[in-house]
Parts: structure tokens; sequence; C-alpha cells
């Protein structure tokens, strides 16, 4: 069954749903409003009349052709995977060097994509960046307060995306030397290291 066969169908049964409590909502204020009537006037109370079940028909929707039928097909998953892996590597670099120049958060980017490709580490960038302790914007909570990442944090990572300028960066922190690697550069707030 394709999307849109499911979409038409959820929706006809939410229209079905609603138009249920519209009727009910409807009946209840009618008799809501019989009672306070019969209650401010001193005339003999008349029964309340019966309630008429009504039924709402909603139109006819008719399937999509076999032909028609909307399929994904693989590379459309993967595409979609590797969006959702590029997504969240430009969130981790504006967690971890939103406050950066250009070139610090080329560097913060590099430091994931490096880490991708060396075989002492994850193979890719979701694991790169959710590795136990490698990144702290991911365990702190750091990357869940960006809203979304800056231009300028896009433009440094398709940047190191079509052309790595550190292929050598594995490591960094903020404030000092990193524990592991051996001491490169300071940049901005950050220590970077190699292998």
């Amino acid at each position: 069954m394709s999307k849109r066969v499911v979409v038409l169908q959820v929706i006809r049964e939410t229209m079905k749903l609603l138009a249920a409590i519209l009727f009910i909502m409807a009946a209840g204020a009618g008799s809501y409003h019989q009672i306070l009537m019969q209650k401010k006037s001193d005339l003999p109370q008349k029964p309340l009349p019966e309630v008429v079940q009504m039924e709402m028909k909603l139109p006819e929707v008719e399937e999509i052709p076999e032909e028609q039928e909307v399929h994904i097909i693989e590379p459309d998953i993967e595409e979609e995977d590797r969006m959702a892996e590029l997504e969240m590597m430009a969130i981790c670099v504006e967690a971890e060097a939103g406050n950066q120049d250009l070139t610090g958060k080329r560097m913060v980017a590099d430091v994931i994509l490096n880490r991708m490709d060396d075989p002492d580490f994850p193979d890719s960038i979701r694991e790169v960046i959710t590795q136990k302790y490698a990144f702290s914007s991911y365990w702190d909570g750091g990357m869940d307060r960006v809203v979304e990442p800056s231009e300028e944090t896009f433009q440094a990572v398709q940047m190191e995306l079509e052309q790595r300028s550190w292929p050598e960066l594995l490591f960094f922190t903020a404030g000092e030397w990193p524990k592991y690697g051996t001491p490169w550069k300071q940049v901005g707030d950050h220590y970077f290291a190699t292998k």
C-alpha cells in the first residue's frame, strides 16, 4: 500500500472521528440549552426530544493506480541518512565552536571527518560524534540547545567536505591541550592535536 493511500485512509478516519466529536458536542450543547431554558421557565417541563444519530458521509477517495504508487528506493534512504548525519555534524560544530571564527569551525569539522577516516575511530559521522565522551557537547546536552547552526557553520562544514584543510587533526579541547595526541596549535579557545 502506498504512502498516499495510507495517508488518505488516516485522513478519512480522522474526519470521521472529528465529525462524531462535533456531533456529540452539538447534541450536548443543545441538550444543555434546553435544560437551562426549562429551569428558567415556570411552564410544565416537556421531555427532551431524543437525539437522532446522524452519519456524515465523506467523499470516496480513489486508490492510486499501481503504476502511480510511491516507492522508496534504497538510494533515497541512503541520501536521507547522509543528510541527517551532515545536519548532526553541523549541530555538533555549532555546539563545540559556535563562538569561534570560520577557521576554528572548519578545524572542528575536520576533527570529525578525520576521525571517521582513521582506523582507530568509528566509521560514520554519527558514530564519531556519539562515541563515549568524544564530543562534550553531545554528552552534556550542548547539541540539544542548538536551535539551528549558523550560516558560517554550514559554510565551514561544506568547505571541509569539499576539501579537508587539516587532515592530520584528531583531537581538540577548550582551554588546555588535549590529553591525547601530539599538541599542534591553539586557534581561538581551542587547542588542537594530531595523532
